[in-house]
């Protein structure tokens, strides 16, 4: 199976995520997303182990749709960054359903958030599309930051969703199922809650669509403005056309 890659420098690349590099991705996911993502911060997501497990059933089922991306240092044959991405289908609310069942009011509130960002701006309607290819979690290990490794992970998705618009099956199963090109993205999305992410989203002239002031959120008592501070005061929703 001929799997993508992206190179970085000479000892880090972008490439599809197969099924070898699966448990490893959504570890990080949980080690460095869930633990230094402003949100999960806010919540800390990564001192509640049942959060977590319930949340990695999210990440799995964005996992399986074949479409995710990850870094890799090839010199130790680790992961150390992943778009987790998920596609999106008008009229399928995919994360409510899987959120159904859970119990954690921090895994919730995270679900409930992107819905809230989501809810602001119908993307399906405003870039008249019935998919999305949704940069669900962008991520990189704290000791790989500054590489350029999250622009190559967007840059990457970008060419991803490019591929399936043109009508080429670039999707890679990670459980041996046949995964469909239909249908097909319009544009790719994102809810970006860091200055860095949004950043990115500036550096690739991303368009924003949606911002609400993170001060709009409280959990429990705790206000998310107050403790993400000024440094990233809003949440944005963005996209990027693929056309």
């Amino acid at each position: 199976m001929d799997i993508k890659v992206w190179p970085i420098n000479d000892s880090i690349q972008c490439q599809q995520l197969t099924a070898e590099y699966l448990e490893e991705t959504l570890d990080l996911i949980d080690i460095s997303f869930f633990r230094y993502e402003n949100v999960s911060t806010v919540l800390e997501i990564a001192k509640d182990p049942e959060a977590l497990r319930e949340l990695r059933q999210l990440t799995l089922a964005a996992a399986k749709d074949g479409v995710t991306v990850i870094a890799i240092d090839k010199t130790k044959n680790k992961v150390v960054g992943a778009a987790l991405n998920k596609l999106q289908v008008r009229d399928n609310p995919a994360f409510e359903i899987i959120a159904q069942s859970w119990k954690n009011p921090k895994s919730k509130a995270i679900v409930q958030l992107m819905a809230d960002i989501d809810n602001l701006c119908n993307l399906f309607d405003h870039c008249k599309t019935d998919a999305i290819l949704e940069l669900m979690f962008l991520t990189t290990l704290p000791e790989y930051g500054g590489k350029g490794i999250g622009v190559k992970l967007t840059e990457a998705t970008q060419d991803i969703g490019r591929s399936l618009l043109k009508g080429i099956n670039v999707k890679k199963p990670i459980d041996g199922q046949k995964l469909s090109l239909e249908p097909a993205p319009k544009i790719v999305s994102a809810i970006f809650t860091t200055f860095v992410t949004q950043k990115i989203g500036r550096k690739l002239d991303w368009t924003i669509v949606a911002e609400k002031n993170f001060a709009d959120y409280e959990f429990e008592g705790r206000n998310f403005g107050k403790i993400i501070g000024k440094e990233t005061p809003t949440v944005t929703l963005e996209y990027k056309s693929l056309q």
